[in-house]
């Protein structure tokens, strides 16, 4: 008897919150498609870390970033979008607002790691903690309509947990992850999405083994399809 008058509370709750409450991201774009905005980390002045003497970060996201585009090429469900092209310096902000303009259903920053010396290796993956969300204001804690706002407030988040998930799974064959793998983060540019994302660290400019391997382009392409295919069970 309890748990259906709580149902018939939070239905109400949600109903009321309808109109006041945005989605936590846009179903679709006019096309009826998914939108997909991949960050290719640095660009422009902002080299990133450096890999070899000509072999610089910045580079290998944007190689990583045009092959999943390109693994994605046939999705008849998703579109692809980039917060810049070519060697172009890109403000944290601008990368952000670029997926809220393109008003993105999910967003992945690649990136290349570096430090905790050379023994530190594989790939990381960071989401939106958890933490960094507040809790409904102005409502005695466990009021209904507390407890709705939370949870649509927090959607992305789960979402971006499944994907991070999702990947985790299609990236180990390719690049292991050496206990390293999935985490929540307080990075500064997740805290202002309320959309599903992920920041994938890809491997370690300063382990010479990942160093070696993220120069590789088969590799590269390997890191790129299993993106791509992490999308596309993301969006099934």
């Amino acid at each position: 008897m309890k748990i259906r008058v709580l149902m018939a509370v939070v239905s109400a709750v949600l109903s009321a919150l309808w109109i006041t409450l945005p989605p936590c991201a846009s179903a679709k774009d006019p096309t009826g498609k998914f939108v997909l905005v991949i960050d290719p980390a640095h660009g422009g002045p902002d080299d990133g870390v450096q890999l070899a003497r000509k072999v610089v970060e910045k580079d290998i996201t944007l190689s990583i970033a045009t092959l999943v585009k390109r693994n994605l090429e046939d999705a008849k469900n998703v579109t692809v979008r980039f917060t810049r092209m070519g060697d172009a310096g890109v403000a944290m902000t601008d990368r952000v607002g670029a997926a809220i303009k393109a008003q993105a259903d999910l967003f992945i920053s690649i990136h290349v790691n570096a430090g905790f010396e050379k023994e530190a290796a594989g790939y990381e993956l960071y989401f939106p903690g958890f933490g960094a969300q507040e809790a409904a204001k102005g409502a005695p804690k466990g009021e209904s309509a507390a407890i709705v706002r939370d949870m649509v407030r927090t959607k992305h988040l789960n979402e971006s947990v499944r994907f991070a998930q999702i990947l985790q799974k299609n990236l180990d064959p390719v690049f292991p992850r050496q206990a390293r793998g999935l985490r929540s983060a307080p990075v500064p540019i997740l805290k202002n999405f309320t959309i599903p994302a992920v920041i994938l660290e890809t491997g370690f400019a300063t382990n010479p083994n990942d160093r070696r391997k993220l120069q590789d382009e088969s590799v590269q392409a390997s890191v790129a399809k299993a993106i791509a295919d992490s999308v596309r069970e993301f969006f099934q």
